[in-house]
């Protein structure tokens, strides 16, 4: 078993940032230059750039499924992010955006003072910040953040040294949430939650509650999925969470392994346009009755999120798009659409997890892109990816490494380009270590 105590990287600090979409050329251009200055920092050649950033491409290009007749109303796969376009993106660093002005700001060093500036904040009608010195805070109740633009930061950005904690993992206590999140604008950075009965963070998108940013954060020990994001497809089915922005946390049991299946990651309905990247995800894995939740997992009305970067290690299955579901309600249109699964990095060592399963699957997906992934399974579960049933259609498989099949289940259609199944241990243990040492993590 690999132990990851997270020391993430430092967030410098410039001038004043401001947050906003990066959408058509600008975007896109941004995007490009971006990844050129990684790949070229990582030692990649001209030409392995170009191709991950889709510059050589065959078969259906993603400007033919623009087009496609019938893509659901109002969504392309073109993706549109609110990522902040002056973020330094160097692996292990990125520039922390100041304190907007006019927000409040609310120095705590207390779980009692924390109360109050939670109070405080929501009199003020949000638009705040509080900062939290070093030491650790218990929550009692759920805190319900009701009110806009909200940041809840520490001073040290050290979340080894800020903790904000619940009542324990266990089903039935006080606490079952720490965090209720149904407003937009809402900032975690630089801070570990961990002990809930239920979800350390739950997000309501059917509250629209979008642009929310979490980064340089421990998420861990909750009885259930660590970030959940909730939606109604009942009574608001298109009320989505837009543009939501995880970066550089860790997310883990600490134990090795859940307190029961019903848990994950990143638990995600009604989402669109969300990035995922450069985090680790450890031990997402069920003791027993049944498989745990995908350590990131995104379907019901979703579409193009981009989970990128990321290093999973020892969960039951790493990434999920989608879900079939018997009885479907009339109200998801898709169980996701679009999106892209890039450059992530999947280990699994052969511990004796019961369900241990495949890296990523695709359920009811289309339009989706999964490239230049590495997955090294020491299981015996013999697939690494999979592309399931019938709605699962023009996807885009290229470019990934492992050491077990890529395949179609129950009807699902992907193009399979560049793809290799003979992925070596060696070369898999270099590329993971580089990986984990970009990303600033010390203690494994």
């Amino acid at each position: 078993m690999i132990k990851i105590t997270a020391k993430l990287g430092r967030m410098y600090v410039n001038g004043k940032g401001e947050w906003g979409q990066m959408t058509g050329f600008r975007g896109h251009r941004l995007l490009r230059n971006i990844t050129l200055a990684l790949g070229i920092s990582l030692g990649l050649s001209l030409t392995s750039i170009m191709s991950t950033c889709g510059w050589f491409s065959s078969g259906v290009s993603y400007a033919q499924m623009a087009l496609s007749p019938d893509q659901p109303e109002g969504v392309s796969p073109i993706q549109e992010t609110g990522i902040p376009e002056n973020a330094n993106m160097t692996l292990g660093r990125y520039e922390r955006v100041n304190i907007p002005d006019g927000h409040a700001v609310i120095h705590v060093s207390d779980s009692k003072g924390l109360k109050n500036a939670f109070r405080q904040v929501a009199d003020n009608g949000g638009h705040g910040a509080i900062i939290l010195e070093d030491g650790q805070y218990r929550l009692e109740t759920t805190v319900y953040i009701n009110h806009p633009n909200v940041m809840l930061l520490s001073k040290s950005n050290d979340p080894e040294k800020v903790i904000i904690r619940g009542s324990g993992m266990q089903p039935g206590n006080r606490v079952k949430n720490l965090l209720q999140i149904n407003s937009s604008g809402f900032v975690l950075e630089g801070i570990t939650l961990q002990q809930a009965g239920n979800h350390l963070v739950q997000l309501a998108a059917e509250k629209n509650a979008d642009v929310p940013t979490f980064r340089n954060c421990i998420i861990e020990d909750g009885y259930e999925q660590l970030l959940k994001v909730s939606f109604d497809k009942k009574n608001h089915p298109r009320t989505l969470s837009d543009n939501g922005l995880v970066e550089y946390c860790v997310f883990r049991y600490t134990a090795g392994i859940g307190p029961n299946y019903y848990i994950g990651g990143i638990d995600a309905h009604g989402i669109r346009g969300w990035v995922i990247r450069h985090n680790v995800f450890q031990n997402i894995a069920s003791p027993a009755d049944r498989i745990a939740e995908h350590a990131v997992h995104i379907w019901n009305n979703t579409s193009n999120n981009t989970v990128e970067n990321n290093v999973f290690i020892d969960n039951d299955r790493a990434i999920g798009f989608g879900m079939r579901m018997k009885n479907r309600h009339p109200n998801i249109i898709y169980s996701n659409f679009g999106g892209k699964i890039v450059n992530n990095l999947i280990y699994h060592t052969d511990r004796g997890n019961p369900f241990s399963d495949a890296g990523i699957i695709l359920e009811d997906s289309p339009y989706t892109l999964i490239k230049d992934n590495w997955i090294y399974l020491e299981h015996r579960y013999p697939r690494a990816i999979e592309y399931r049933f019938p709605e699962t259609r023009q996807v885009r498989v290229t470019g990934n490494q492992t050491n077990k099949r890529i395949a179609s289940r129950n009807g699902g259609h992907g193009e399979l380009a560049r793809n290799t199944e003979s992925l070596e241990r060696n070369a898999f243990m270099l590329e993971l270590e580089d990986r984990l040492e970009s990303l600033n993590l010390t203690g494994f």
